[in-house]
């Protein structure tokens, strides 16, 4: 076959940098040999690396090629969104206060017999990003599973503003102030065949403020529902739409809206921009900032490492079920230095971490 194609869709979303640089290698190499490659990516600093020639889509229409060199990564941004776009996080330095969420000897055995998460510890404090890093399969999804009530632990003890929830209710645990971004957020973010508005009021239905015991308070519901369309962007054609219908990077908006709209005082939020355009990135970013300013108590877990980097005040790094690092100040670290922990490459010792951790 003359001339084969290979379609690349997101291939770097779950790599550390050294296996992008190595799938980089091994796409510079196809394309030396007569292949033609299509890398569909969000990542604009690795289309800018790999490619030759750039098509920018918006609105599922083309809105231009270029050569790569031509442009820029905030003119490729712009095009995409319509729109300026502030491609780097802006915060101020963190000013921690009390622990909100502590996770105490945390052991976890899966379906398989297979220790998935084995004496984890943590705290993550009341104005402040805690950042989870690690490859994917690391112990990561049992961790949020577990801290949002999903899973049941096999050791230790997980406490949400001094109240142990080990064996409390999902409702019970948002109740003490949790909201949660899944990382799937078909299956466990939204109801698909629902509206937007039933989406969006679907953790407070039940409070007084919009139930009167036999009837809802529909002016109340579609006002809140409105009010936050408008807020986070949602593009829709009205709350009524069903959420199935949306975009993906608008069903996220959906999901971030109702979790940010609760008052929380513990976020958690797994991989919270996965699959969507810079724009929706940017803007869900600036809320997360927003709300670690306000006193919230983030513990934010993703597979994009200048996402997490960039966000989190704070690091800690899993590999095969446990913590192999911890970074009190995030911003001191390299994606290099990161990538070799997540890899198992190094680790620091037991004594080094719990001596940042608990200093």
């Amino acid at each position: 076959m003359s001339n084969p194609r290979l379609i690349l869709d997101e291939p770097t979303a779950v790599l550390t940098p050294q296996e992008t640089e190595e799938l980089f290698n091994q796409l510079i190499q196809l394309r030396n040999n007569g292949h033609t490659i299509i890398f569909i990516s969000h990542k604009l600093n690795e289309v800018k690396q790999i490619s030759e020639r750039v098509t920018i889509m918006r609105n599922g229409r083309n809105v231009g090629v270029f050569n790569t060199v031509d442009i820029s990564e905030q003119d490729i941004s712009k095009l995409m969104v319509g729109r300026d776009v502030i491609l780097k996080i802006e915060k101020t330095k963190s000013k921690p206060e009390d622990v909100i969420l502590s996770v105490k000897n945390l052991s976890y055995i899966n379906e398989a017999g297979k220790v998935v998460l084995k004496n984890i510890n943590f705290n993550v404090r009341k104005g402040e990003i805690l950042g989870v890093a690690g490859v994917e399969g690391n112990g990561q999804r049992e961790l949020v599973e577990i801290i949002t009530g999903l899973r049941k632990p096999d050791k230790g003890e997980v406490k949400i503003n001094g109240h142990q929830i080990n064996y409390l209710t999902i409702k019970k645990i948002r109740e003490l102030g949790t909201s949660h971004i899944p990382e799937d957020r078909m299956t466990y973010g939204v109801a698909a065949d629902a509206s937007i508005m039933e989406n969006l009021v679907s953790d407070r239905f039940e409070k007084r403020e919009f139930n009167r015991g036999v009837f809802m308070d529909i002016k109340k519901i579609n006002n809140l529902s409105n009010q936050l369309v408008k807020e986070f962007g949602i593009n829709c054609s009205s709350p009524n739409q069903k959420v199935k219908m949306l975009s993906g990077g608008n069903i996220q908006k959906v999901v971030v809206a109702r979790e940010f709209s609760s008052n929380p005082k513990l976020l958690i939020a797994n991989q919270p921009t996965r699959g969507i355009d810079v724009g929706a990135t940017e803007f869900i970013h600036k809320r997360i900032v927003e709300l670690r300013d306000k006193g919230v108590a983030i513990l934010l877990i993703s597979a994009d490492l200048n996402e997490v980097m960039e966000l989190s005040d704070s690091l800690i790094v899993m590999f095969g079920g446990e913590i192999v690092a911890y970074f009190e100040d995030a911003s001191k670290v390299t994606e290099e230095e990161l990538g070799a922990y997540m890899l198992g490459l190094k680790k620091q010792s037991l004594e080094e971490i719990r001596r940042v951790l608990y200093a």
